[in-house]
């Protein structure tokens, strides 16, 4: 084999080892980008629970029966207000939470019924004493 054919060869290898590193590269890029927007839609997540959770809490702790409105602190720092208000003809509330975050205004509501048998438990139920949130929705 001549000088310029070995030429070749290396940088022929060369390159194929090049292209396959930076393809790796690119691939850890994604891993980590898509890995970082699931830990913000999670923590987003947490933080809507926990407004939710602090303004059930506040509206249980005046006894559960009359419209109350307010303005709180989120987990984050920010703020965050409520607005509860009996819904006509049932036994039920509407919660409206807005909360600011990163310059997104988002707007949660929820339906806050009174428990009659057990309350439904879990990570995601929010309840306090009898009362829970049976439906949410979230919109930006």
């Amino acid at each position: 084999m001549g000088s310029s054919s070995k030429v070749i060869l290396v940088g022929a290898t060369s390159l194929i080892v090049g292209v396959y590193a930076i393809s790796l590269k690119k691939a850890e890029v994604d891993g980590v980008q898509a890995a970082m927007k699931n830990v913000k839609r999670v923590q987003n997540e947490r933080i809507e629970d926990a407004a939710m959770r602090t303004s059930l809490s506040s509206f249980v702790k005046d006894n559960g029966k009359l419209n109350k409105k307010g303005t709180q602190k989120a987990l984050d720092g920010s703020t965050f207000s409520y607005n509860i208000s009996k819904i006509k003809h049932t036994d039920n509330y509407l919660l409206t939470l807005t909360i600011a975050r990163d310059g997104v205004e988002k707007t949660i509501t929820g339906q806050l019924s009174e428990a009659t048998g057990d309350v439904s438990q879990g990570a995601r139920k929010i309840h306090r004493g009898k009362w829970q949130v049976t439906k949410s929705f979230t919109s930006r």
